[in-house]
Parts: structure tokens; sequence; C-alpha cells
């Protein structure tokens, strides 16, 4: 973003708010070893991997809508840089965000089940658990991401670094974890049965119940049912791509089966590729809303240096999360091949950051330019862009990698 204050001098370039951002995508390799507990599970129900892209992409999605308006609501002073006592539109951005994550979870289940019925991986009487996961799972994660999202904004905001660049990638991570740990629970206490089944409808009547008081309460509020109108139509979008990701991802599950670094190594793929995405994409959005774009070429040229200078760093870290995996997989699977892993995530960056780069600058001016909030779209939809790109870059980034080592 340009210039609009002072900032300290050690963390005021790109670079360095990138390096600190990126490097919390080490968090998303945990949450792929965390998943990866499920390794036994895959092959006796699919439906696992098949929920695990698309509900990584809703992650990014709302969680974008959230970390998006709060980044340029702290710019423009609409929201006040503290937790206790803050602006209505801050209480608003909250509800919001929560009654989002129950009717996109559920169109998300839905279309999951749809997709993957089509494709002979699911049966009929597994719809309740489309419907009732990804819903328990997500919403028990955004208990705890929300109001630490806010924390982190409003801490970088007030010690002069730019919550555009720092927001979401932070966010990103911390949900990778947070939702991968909660899906997880969620699962074995589907797979345990039981009681267990009574408790996760339990929970789910109960953000029934939560969700239709917040959107009573808020019914005539504009910017609740913008954020609403527009968050639900692009995360709905998303679910679409997340839930071709997931029957893509479930494709492959012999070669993750033979390389189980894969499955380690893939959340943090998809959201390093989502964060570089959102923070050429945040800024762009802020700077149209302080009126600092003139036109869509104009704005694509001034972000050329943000995004080499974003890319330089993000190229580094996918050696590291190479290395890293392979530490995390290795005293499990001993044969793992510490180039196989650092050559995959190269690769996949290198194919992709561009198209992700690029399409978050054209989505942030052409929304601007028709009368959208930006930040309800921007980085949705480039998170979901992301994810598909980052999972459909896996098979050429094998291919290669493979030829090489051999």
């Amino acid at each position: 973003m340009r210039e609009t204050g002072p900032r300290r001098h050690l963390y005021d370039s790109v670079p360095a708010q990138t390096l600190i951002a990126l490097s919390l995508n080490v968090i998303s390799l945990f949450a792929g070893g965390l998943f990866s507990v499920f390794n036994p599970y895959f092959e006796g129900h699919p439906w696992i991997l098949a929920l695990f892209p698309p509900i990584l992409t809703l992650r990014g999605g709302i969680g974008g809508i959230f970390s998006g308006n709060l980044s340029t609501m702290l710019h423009l002073g609409l929201i006040r840089p503290r937790l206790r006592g803050n602006t209505r539109q801050y209480n608003e951005l909250v509800s919001a965000v929560f009654v989002i994550t129950l009717i996109d979870t559920q169109a998300m289940g839905l279309i999951a089940f749809l997709l993957n019925l089509v494709f002979g991986r699911v049966s009929l009487e597994q719809l309740v658990i489309f419907l009732v996961v990804p819903t328990v799972s997500l919403v028990l994660a955004r208990l705890v991401t929300v109001p630490l999202t806010s924390l982190i904004a409003i801490t970088t905001f007030k010690k002069g670094l730019d919550p555009d660049i720092l927001v979401y990638p932070i966010l990103a991570s911390i949900n990778d974890i947070m939702v991968t740990a909660s899906f997880v629970m969620t699962v074995f206490l589907f797979l345990l049965g039981g009681l267990y089944h009574y408790l996760l409808g339990g929970i789910f009547v109960l953000i029934l119940g939560c969700s239709l008081y917040l959107a009573w309460r808020n019914r005539r509020v504009e910017f609740f049912h913008q954020t609403l109108r527009e968050g639900t139509a692009v995360v709905i979008l998303a679910s679409l791509f997340g839930s071709a990701n997931g029957i893509f991802l479930s494709g492959l599950s012999e070669r993750i089966l033979s390389n189980p670094g894969l499955i380690v190594v893939y959340p943090a793929l998809t959201n390093a590729l989502g964060n570089i995405g959102s923070i050429v994409g945040s800024t762009t959005t802020t700077n149209l809303a302080l009126g600092y774009g003139k036109n869509l070429r104009e704005e694509a040229r001034e972000s050329l240096s943000t995004i080499i200078r974003v890319e330089s760093i993000a190229l580094l870290m996918h050696v590291v999360f190479g290395v890293i995996a392979y530490a995390i997989v290795r005293p499990a699977q001993p044969g793992v091949n510490v180039f196989f892993l650092v050559g995959v995530a190269v690769l996949s960056n290198l194919f992709t950051f561009l198209v992700a780069s690029v399409f978050s600058i054209v989505i942030a001016y052409q929304s601007f330019e028709r009368g959208l909030n930006p930040d309800n779209i921007v980085i949705p939809v480039i998170t979901t862009i992301s994810d598909t790109v980052a999972t459909l870059a896996i098979v050429p980034a094998l291919a290669v990698v493979t030829f090489l080592i051999r």
C-alpha cells in the first residue's frame, strides 16, 4: 500500500512484513500433519478427503471477508483499535461473519455431496455428514479465530504495521490449524457414533438458533445485509471450486498414500498462494478506498513492484515448507525424499504466483468500479481461485519433480 503516515523503520518494507506474514504459513504444515492422522481412513471413508479442501476454501473465503473489512475499516476509522467497547460497525461485521458461516457451510455441504454422489464416492445416507460436519467444524473454529484476528489486526495497526499485508496471512495460518483441529475432532466424534451423534446434532441446532437470532437482530442494518448478500454469493461460488478440489484431491489418494508428505505440505501450498493474492488484493482495495487508484493499468503498474517483492519472499518460504514437511513426515516414513517435497513446493509456487497476483488486482478494481465492496469480494475470490490453482498445480509439479529425481 502507498505510504499514508510514519512507519517503524525496521518493519516498513513490503518484504519484511511479507516475511512475517508468510513465515506463519509454517503453522499450515502442522495442520497438514494433524490431518494426516486420517491416512488409514481415506480408503474406507473417502468423504473425509472430499470435505477437507472445500472446508479449507471456506476457511479462506469467510476469513477473507472478515479480515479484508477489518483492515480497511481500521484505515478509515470505522473500527476503533481496541477490543472492548468497539463500534457498531464492528459488531455488525462479526454478526455477518457468523451468519455467513452457517449459510455457506450448508451450501458447500450440499454442493460437495451432490458432486461426490455423481462421481459415486458417497451414498445418500451420508448427506447428514456433509451438512453437519462442515458447519460444526467451522463455527467452533470461528469462535476462537474472530477475537484472535481482531486482536492481531488492532495490534499491528497500533504498532504502525500494515494490516493489509499482515492480517489475512496470519489469520489464514491460524485458521488452518484451528479449522483442521476442529475438523479432526468433529470427524472423530462422528466416527465414534452413538451418543456423539446426538452431541454433534445438539451443537448444530444451537448454531442454527444463534444464527437466526443474529440475522433477526440485524434485519434492518444495511451493512449487515450487504456483507451477507455479497459474501454469501461469493463464498457459495467458492464452494463449487472447493468441492471440485476435494474430488480432484480424493482422486490422488493413491499418490498421497505413497507420498504422505504431500498431504502435510498441501495446506501450506494453498494457504501461501492465497496469502500472496490477498496481500496484493488487500493493498489494492485499501488504495481504491482511499482514492489512490485511478485506473486498472495504473494500479497494475503500481502493484508490479509489490508482486516482485512478495514473490521473492514467497519462493524462499516454499523451500522452507518442503524442508519442514520432510522433518514432520520422516520419523514415520524414513524413505521420504526431502528434494521431492521441496521440489513440489517450489514448482507449485512458480507455476501459480503470477496468476494469483494479477487476478487479485483485476478483481479488486472491477468490483470497486461496479459499486461493490471489494473487501467482500477480493479475498474470498482470490483464495478460492488460489486453492484451485494450487491443487491443480500439484500434478505438473509432481510430474516434473518425479522426472528430475529419477
